[in-house]
């Protein structure tokens, strides 16, 4: 008796063939699989939802690293389209390739251009909480100083989008404010969180789908 598969083709009422039925859960079975294989222990409910926490990781990697050469930007970037070819596949919303997520952040820097006017100056500046943490970006500052107190730097504040559990549409902002000095070993401007303005919810991640508006 033959071992070979056997492959059973489906006709409709006239005779045509028909596509097979395409069986998601079977698929998200392979992907719970490859995870367990790996020691991540997951629930079909959760595969959606962990897909897009990795994504966050690996696009705020990016970030964190664009200007490191070598390996980690050309495995965040592999990553981040391994992932979005999978969800793709699974049939879930699309993610973010390193392409939009680079786009995002020249959107950022362009943003920030047109709000501190032609004698702007550039600064290479890291945002160290929120969904955003770790994150490093080139925005402009205006050559006058916000306050009378503070030192002249890069845009006071950047007001980013945000999207939170399964939804990757932006639904949330997160805003962030430059702190009053450089970091003295760096020389790098930092944000934190504003604390005059809501924070963002539990579970934001940031959005890298929808461009900031100009004079972000």
């Amino acid at each position: 008796m033959s071992n070979a598969p056997v492959s059973l083709q489906i006709y409709d009422r006239n005779g045509m063939p028909e596509a097979p039925v395409w069986d998601k859960s079977r698929q998200v079975d392979k992907v719970v699989n490859a995870f367990s294989a790996a020691g991540t222990l997951l629930d079909h409910d959760v595969v959606d939802l962990h897909l897009l926490e990795i994504v966050d990781k690996a696009a705020c990697s990016l970030l964190r690293d664009q200007w490191t050469n070598g390996f980690p930007v050309a495995a965040y970037t592999e990553l981040l389209t391994t992932i979005a070819a999978l969800r793709s596949v699974l049939g879930y919303a699309p993610t973010p390739t390193a392409v939009d997520v680079n786009r995002w952040a020249r959107a950022v820097r362009e943003a920030t251009a047109e709000a501190s006017g032609a004698a702007r100056e550039f600064y290479e500046v890291r945002i160290v909480e929120g969904p955003h943490r770790g994150v490093l970006l080139g925005v402009f500052g205006p050559p006058e100083p916000p306050t009378d107190e503070a030192l002249a730097g890069p845009i006071f504040r950047l007001e980013l989008p945000t999207e939170s559990g399964e939804s990757t549409t932006a639904n949330g902002t997160a805003y962030y404010r430059r702190l009053k000095r450089p970091e003295p070993n760096t020389g790098r401007w930092e944000y934190m969180l504003d604390r005059d303005k809501p924070f963002p919810s539990e579970g934001s991640r940031p959005h890298f789908l929808t461009l900031p508006p100009a004079g972000v």
